[in-house]
């Protein structure tokens, strides 16, 4: 028999070849960690279980009762989607007005700023949980730092992280905390609006206020579209700094990320298993409508440069 040599790939199919080798371990991981975990669990949300069932397969089908059930009969969780969208709108803006005006007064040339620009960004290089740990001291009834200050003035001490304070001491810290990153993110953003603008707006007449909100907004309007989306994305997802602080029994500060973990780890009472993963998909409904939302509302608004 005459062997017969076999023709060699061709390039384009030798590249192919390479470039879904290289993304395999991205694919299996995609598959395994996120793929095949939503869709187990939007399975899940229709049967009545515990997180102790689903090894041995014995969770009972019940429809959309735990769907009716979240809206129906479970006032917490309902006090969990206002505490969460009350976190996202104000936490969000907060995130983002007072970085869009440090970054305007440290896009300045003056002495020190740089030294500034180090202060401002201190608190983001602290873990999450140990910074965490550190504002449950600045907060705590006994040696509040903050009382402490207060006191000098003859200020009554407060209770910050009381039923009614709670919520608006954890927006504060993650005020101090994004300051920092989001100073970079807009500074850079500042680097792009042109000066020739803001000298002709200047020399016209205009004010600095004037010229912040008709020249550079417009132009640093994709990096405010990111940050609205982004904070607001990791606003409805808050629960670290929230379990850290407060833990899980009080309710003025109970997230619907909260609600789900309680829910899934709760293997003695009503709400098990498949209620949590119901509840996690609607958290992912409301994330998927907003976002979609932005995008089609806000995004219009937005300035890319040659548009």
């Amino acid at each position: 028999m005459v062997n017969r040599m076999k023709k060699p790939l061709k390039k384009s199919t030798r590249e192919t070849i390479g470039f879904y080798l290289f993304i395999s371990p991205f694919l299996v991981g995609l598959l395994l960690f996120t793929l095949i975990p939503m869709i187990s669990s939007l399975y899940y949300s229709f049967n009545k279980m515990s997180i102790l069932n689903i090894a041995n397969n014995s969770q009972k089908w019940v429809g959309v009762t735990n769907y009716v059930k979240l809206f129906t009969a479970d006032t917490l969780f309902v006090k969990s989607i206002g505490n969460t969208f009350l976190y996202a709108i104000v936490g969000t803006l907060l995130g983002i007005i007072p970085a869009l005006l440090v970054s305007v007064w440290l896009n300045r040339k003056f002495v020190a700023n740089k030294f500034v620009r180090v202060l401002v960004y201190l608190p983001a290089l602290i873990p999450g949980v140990a910074g965490a740990l550190v504002w449950l001291q600045l907060f705590s009834n006994d040696c509040s730092l903050f009382n402490t200050i207060l006191g000098l003035f003859h200020i009554p001490p407060i209770e910050y992280l009381s039923y009614d304070n709670a919520l608006w001491s954890i927006m504060f810290m993650n005020t101090v905390t994004t300051l920092g990153p989001n100073m970079i993110l807009f500074i850079a953003a500042l680097q792009g609006v042109p000066k020739e603008l803001l000298e002709a707006a200047e020399l016209e007449g205009a004010g600095p206020v004037r010229r912040l909100l008709t020249i550079t907004i417009p132009f640093i309007s994709p990096t405010l579209f990111y940050q609205l989306v982004v904070g607001f994305i990791g606003g409805l997802q808050i629960y670290t700094q929230i379990v850290l602080l407060t833990g899980f029994g009080t309710e003025s500060t109970i997230s619907m990320a909260m609600s789900v973990v309680t829910n899934a780890f709760n293997t003695t009472g009503n709400k098990t298993m498949g209620y949590a993963c119901a509840q996690a998909w609607v958290m992912f409904v409301i994330i998927l409508l907003f976002t979609g939302l932005f995008f089609k509302v806000i995004n219009r608004k937005v300035y890319y440069g040659g548009d």
